[in-house]
């Protein structure tokens, strides 16, 4: 009897949990199709050549947008739903019930590391890099340690320092003295800051093409981001927005308090006045030297 008791608690809070997400769900379903039939209407006056799944995807977004805002459902006397806070109290329909796709993406540190050399030729350096990424794929470990176990292989008692002081914008955290296992820990943090940028850049990407509840992962381990996009409509598209490559780069910065900078500025101001002033005197000489003439 106990038993049965339950199974008909169960039943009813099922009946209840369905019905709720019922609720939640025909009036986000009534605002997504009227998103719909309204970027169409801006597909229909698209001008010819037109990147149409472009045109209406932003109408779309555009519109959702405007109403995320707005109440679109009311409980008498207890609440009030705007459109964002029905979708975050749905459940989350995975790649299993809605289709969709999933990718593994895995930043490539090897050209970070190159970077952060200032791209340094060295033979035993690129051997090193080269050895890492083979390794990386039948490997389990991520690729700042394969990167070190190739160095060690290779190095001949070279040290890694000599390799990365070359880029102006790690002299004062690098010299020649700096161990290999200190330059491997520089390496590691800023690979880690990168990894965690690029899972950024990502998410931000992905709220762009407009997929709802997406699932971005990250495995800090490999440095690997699993991206699952439900209900995606065209796979390659974005697949190829995902794999669009962003480059870092490193800039000298300065402070006016820095030795010689002021008197830097102070130059090239009076350099920039002399040439004004050069070019005011030469169209002076012209405009005197032009010979008048008069029209009968």
């Amino acid at each position: 009897m106990q038993l049965k008791g339950l199974v008909k608690l169960f039943l009813v809070l099922l009946v209840f949990v369905v019905s709720l997400q019922y609720l939640y769900l025909y009036p986000t379903w009534k605002v997504e199709k009227a998103a719909d039939k309204y970027a169409q209407s801006f597909v229909d006056k698209a001008p010819k050549g037109s990147d149409l799944y472009q045109v209406r995807k932003d109408a779309r977004i555009k519109y959702l947008d405007s109403m995320s805002s707005e109440v679109i459902f009311k409980i008498p006397l207890l609440a009030d739903y705007t459109y964002n806070d029905l979708k975050k109290s749905q459940l989350a329909l995975g790649l299993d019930l809605k289709g969709g796709m999933s990718v593994i993406l895995q930043v490539n540190l090897k050209d970070f590391v190159s970077s952060l050399s200032n791209d340094n030729k060295d033979a035993k350096f690129r051997k090193a890099l080269d050895n890492a990424e083979k390794a990386l794929t039948n490997s389990q470990e991520d690729f700042v340690t394969l990167f070190q176990d190739e160095w060690n292989k290779v190095s001949e008692g070279d040290k890694l320092a000599k390799v990365f002081i070359n880029n102006p914008a790690l002299r004062n955290t690098l010299n020649f003295n700096t161990s290999d296992d200190e330059v491997i820990r520089y390496i590691r943090e800023k690979s880690n800051e990168t990894v965690k940028l690029t899972f950024n850049m990502l998410k931000q990407r992905i709220d762009k093409l407009g997929v709802v509840q997406p699932n971005i992962s990250l495995d800090e381990n490999r440095n690997l981001i699993l991206v699952e996009l439900p209900g995606i409509d065209n796979p390659e598209r974005a697949r190829k927005f995902l794999q669009a490559s962003a480059k870092l780069e490193f800039w000298n910065v300065y402070r006016m308090s820095d030795p010689g900078i002021y008197d830097a500025f102070l130059l090239a101001d009076k350099k920039l006045k002399a040439e004004q002033d050069l070019i005011q005197t030469e169209v002076k000489k012209i405009q005197c030297s032009m010979i008048p003439f008069s029209h009968r």
